[in-house]
């Protein structure tokens, strides 16, 4: 059963790195996220959340003189990052299963860590904070880039956004959650970080179809729960804050916008 389910699991992370590597959202967030990385030849970077080892290969050519780890809690996203690696015969780049909460690394044993994408996928988000806080070196820092969500402003856009929330757990499980930029900043802060710098990215859709939406089916699945729970009463506040679907001639025509945060936080 095991070896069903990692096959399984195998097969969807194919899927998903296919999909990833045609978005140019994610092509442009992955730049930004490197850019302010920035790290030295030397240097040893640890990528939480890796999945199928993305952003580890590129920085395998930034970072060739010094040591990148990739940790991941699925195997089927950790054995294509490890085919991909053996491919490309990168040396100093390796992966290794395990939890963002249980970090299996010695304390101040990093230069920096990197999130790409992965925070919302935390069992334990303090926890996580918490471990990669203690694996930086003193004065090493942490860059992530993360979807968020917007600080509700009335008890509508709160159950808006939790409604959403639930969306995105039927297909990612109870532990998914998204997060609004101060939420993230507080939690940071909160754990002993110091916050370097804070970016927001705001992509904004008008297309048919979805191709090249990232989430865009949890996106339509918020969307259709939300009809299913409130009618017309809260749609017109969700398609202001995120997103508007409508079939013409036939086709599904989306319309929205979606909001990234880069965070760099440093271990005093």
């Amino acid at each position: 059963m095991n070896e069903e389910i990692n096959y399984q699991d195998y097969h969807q992370a194919i899927h998903f790195d296919q999909m990833v590597e045609s978005m140019g959202t994610v092509k442009k967030l992955t730049q930004s996220l490197i850019k302010e990385l920035s790290p030295s030849q030397n240097d040893k970077v640890l990528d939480v959340g890796t999945g199928t080892g993305r952003l580890g290969i590129l920085l395998n050519n930034i970072i060739s003189e010094g040591t990148i780890i990739g940790i991941d809690s699925g195997y089927g996203m950790l054995k294509l990052a490890s085919e991909k690696i053996e491919k490309n015969n990168i040396k100093n780049f390796s992966v290794v299963l395990g939890k963002a909460d249980k970090l299996p690394f010695p304390s101040e044993s990093f230069d920096s860590v990197c999130l790409m994408l992965s925070f919302h996928h935390f069992t334990d988000p303090e926890g996580s904070v918490k471990e990669i806080h203690r694996v930086l070196k003193p004065n090493g820092y942490l860059v992530s880039v993360d979807p968020v969500l917007k600080d509700p402003v009335d008890d509508d856009e709160k159950k808006i956004n939790n409604l959403i929330e639930e969306a995105f757990q039927n297909s990612h499980g109870p532990d998914f959650r998204f997060f609004s930029e101060e939420e993230l900043i507080n939690l940071y802060q909160r754990l002993g970080m110091i916050i370097k710098k804070r970016q927001p990215f705001k992509y904004s859709y008008k297309q048919e179809g979805t191709d090249g939406i990232p989430m865009a089916a949890h996106w339509f699945d918020a969307y259709e729960l939300l009809w299913r729970r409130e009618g017309e009463k809260l749609m017109g506040k969700f398609e202001d804050n995120y997103f508007a679907f409508r079939e013409w001639k036939g086709k599904l025509m989306a319309k929205g916008e979606m909001t990234w945060v880069m965070i760099k936080a440093a271990k005093p």
